[in-house]
């Protein structure tokens, strides 16, 4: 009989994936994997049959731990704007505290090894959360820009106010302010 999978091993092999892929892109050994983890690579692939498989998980593991920050940061919000100014936030603050799961992510998603599959998995896990920033944009924005505005504005200066508070740590809550006045002012219909 099969010994039962440890979740520790796992976790550690997920985040192990997430360093290495970081810094190295999809391109990174299983083995230099394996031994991040303090596994051996033999056991790497009874978790995950292939390294497709591993990429494939470390995305929508890292996407669901952003999902679920995001939904859980505009809750007990009472105006549209301040929903989506606290999932603003939320986004800086979770890709500021998370660069190696930021950086992943990045190389994970532009990735021939990822499948559509996996994209659609990942999309439906912020499909709540967009429906939350799509109802408190109504009247503010022009309906048939939501998709850009979402997908590429917010989630462009969202990059845009990470990397500069990586670059100077001290003004962060300036440039978390600031990007977020952007958005919302730039947006306005």
């Amino acid at each position: 009989m099969a010994r039962p999978l440890s979740e520790e091993k796992r976790e550690a092999i997920l985040a192990a994936a997430a360093e290495l892929v970081s810094s190295l892109g999809t391109g990174a050994p299983t083995a230099k994997i394996a031994a991040a983890a303090g596994v051996a690579e033999g056991t790497l692939f009874t978790y995950f049959a292939t390294k497709d498989d591993l990429l494939n998980e470390l995305l929508v593991d890292i996407e669901t731990q952003l999902a679920q920050a995001l939904l859980i940061s505009c809750q007990g919000a009472k105006s549209p704007r301040e929903r989506v100014q606290r999932v603003w936030e939320c986004l800086v603050e979770w890709g500021t505290t998370n660069p190696v799961q930021r950086r992943a992510m990045r190389q994970l998603k532009v990735s021939d090894r990822i499948s559509a599959q996996t994209l659609q998995r990942c999309s439906a896990l912020f499909g709540e959360i967009r429906a939350v920033i799509e109802r408190s944009l109504a009247g503010h924005a022009d309906p048939k820009r939501l998709p850009f505005y979402i997908d590429h504005v917010l989630m462009g200066l969202a990059d845009i106010a990470i990397e500069a508070t990586a670059a100077n740590s001290k003004n962060h809550k300036q440039h978390k302010e600031a990007g977020f006045d952007l958005f919302w002012r730039g947006i306005k219909a």
